[in-house]
């Protein structure tokens, strides 16, 4: 039986550590063929040739976390109880240094909490931090619980947070519930986008899937809500929402690998029109550092899709920029 996807939550209380091996093969999870992607980066990464010739400055991921150091080792630990092996366990400034080699010079501060109490000191940790991250993107998080308006105000206002972050498995979260109405509220008047794990991929939770996402938009229809893995495993329910809510976007996120934990082959392969169709509504994003393969997987893979230079260009560059930097 898998693990939950939530396991290294009890984890956080009692301070354990992970040790993570390379053991793809016995992963629960498929692949695509035989071969293995690379784990480590190659000294000269060759997808940074092609993004130059396509005229991309750089790489803008919108799907990358960074924890307080405890709680990325036990989220690290679970992926290690999944076989889902991690390259990029390293100390943070290392794998700052990882994302710059790759050519992702801009991306976002991605965490989450999974209990009451949690979410503020995770902004506090973000603010007092990302400044050290050469290209971070500030994103908070928050949590149903009091206080909670408050607080995401402050990382708005106090803070500058250009964004945030909710895992509806994770955290066990209903968008649907009362207690965060005001937030949303607060978040589609500000024009403050929300990322939000809401698909079903690679497991499913309480709250996720389309059922409770789709009531959701339609309660805040202009709040800029990007879905994490093009909500896999349910891409085309999302992908039909993207016409009528127009600051609705999804993002790439480990769905265009080798490494099938957001769905089958004839899922990922008919989610590529999608890339040129809704091309101003679609970001790059790579899960960094929490991937079992290289960087250079991702950005190779979407690079060689049959799609044109416009559509790479808006969703590896682009779109973020005219997001975050109008």
């Amino acid at each position: 039986m898998l693990p939950c996807y939530a396991c290294f939550a009890k984890e956080v209380e009692d301070g354990s550590s992970a040790n993570v091996t390379d053991t793809r093969i016995s992963s629960p999870f498929p692949w695509r063929g035989d071969f293995f992607p690379p784990i480590l980066d190659d000294p000269i990464p060759d997808h940074l040739k092609k993004i130059s010739d396509l005229g991309i400055p750089h790489i803008f991921d919108i799907h990358t976390h960074f924890f307080p150091e405890t709680i990325m080792k036990l989220i690290w630990r679970w992926f290690d109880n999944a076989n889902w092996a991690i390259g990029y366990g390293l100390p943070e400034l290392e794998r700052v240094d990882r994302l710059h080699h790759n050519g992702i010079k801009q991306f976002t501060t991605l965490n989450y909490a999974h209990k009451k109490n949690m979410a503020k000191s995770l902004n506090d940790w973000t603010y007092n931090n990302y400044q050290n991250w050469q290209g971070a993107i500030p994103f908070g998080t928050f949590y149903p619980e009091e206080g909670v308006y408050s607080y995401v105000k402050e990382a708005v206002e106090v803070y500058g947070f250009l964004g945030f972050k909710l895992h509806c498995e994770v955290s066990k979260l209903n968008l649907n519930d009362p207690e965060l109405s005001d937030c949303f509220g607060y978040l589609e008047k500000k024009e403050i986008p929300i990322l939000i794990h809401t698909g079903t991929a690679p497991l499913p939770g309480e709250f996720t899937g389309i059922q409770f996402f789709k009531p959701f938009i339609q309660t805040y229809p202009k709040l800029h809500v990007i879905v994490a893995h093009m909500g896999a495993h349910e891409i085309s329910a999302y992908a039909s929402l993207l016409e009528e809510y127009h600051n609705l976007a999804l993002d790439t996120t480990m769905v265009f690998v080798d490494f099938l934990a957001t769905g089958k082959e004839t899922d990922v392969d008919e989610a590529i029109p999608l890339l040129e169709r809704y091309k101003d509504q679609i970001y790059f994003g790579s899960d960094f550092p929490n991937i079992p393969y290289n960087l250079n997987h991702p950005i190779s893979k979407f690079l060689d899709l049959p799609i044109s230079d416009k559509a790479k260009q808006k969703i590896l560059f682009e779109n973020g920029k005219n997001r975050f930097f109008k």
